[in-house]
């Protein structure tokens, strides 16, 4: 529920951030804020020991060494969330961070059905992490679409 509440605050901003600088596409700044805050808040709980343990949980058991799957996806997500910021390669990213929404979705799936706790805490409920990930993916389109 954080990570979604992150995300909503980065909505926020972004909307903050073309109100007061008048940029060409509210929905770009939205967009990218979104991603931004989203995606370094996941990057930043990788390395949180709790969270990076419930992580590496939460990889399907048929992929090996969970714990890399873990760090290589976080490192992923920081370069994700800083790249949509970088006008020649956020449509590049962009198209990476869809399909890392598709990649990591079944370890959402795997956390709500065995109640995998992330950091001491409840797993999201896999409708409103679905949704999330829905709002990940327009995020990303738009700013493929700006691009």
């Amino acid at each position: 529920m954080q990570t979604m509440i992150v995300y909503f605050v980065g909505c926020f901003i972004g909307f903050i951030v073309h109100r007061i600088f008048q940029t060409e596409s509210m929905w770009m700044n939205v967009a990218q804020f979104s991603i931004f805050f989203a995606f370094m808040y996941t990057f930043i709980g990788r390395f949180m020991p709790s969270i990076r343990n419930s992580l590496i949980k939460m990889v399907p058991s048929s992929i090996p060494n969970p714990k890399m799957i873990v760090y290589v996806t976080g490192w992923l997500e920081f370069v994700i969330a800083i790249s949509v910021f970088i006008p020649k390669i956020n449509f590049v990213f962009s198209v990476i961070g869809i399909i890392l929404c598709f990649v990591l979705f079944p370890g959402y799936m795997k956390a709500h059905a065995k109640n995998i706790t992330i950091g001491g805490k409840v797993p999201m409920n896999i409708y409103l992490r679905a949704l999330l990930q829905i709002l990940f993916i327009v995020s990303f389109i738009i700013i493929f679409k700006h691009a």
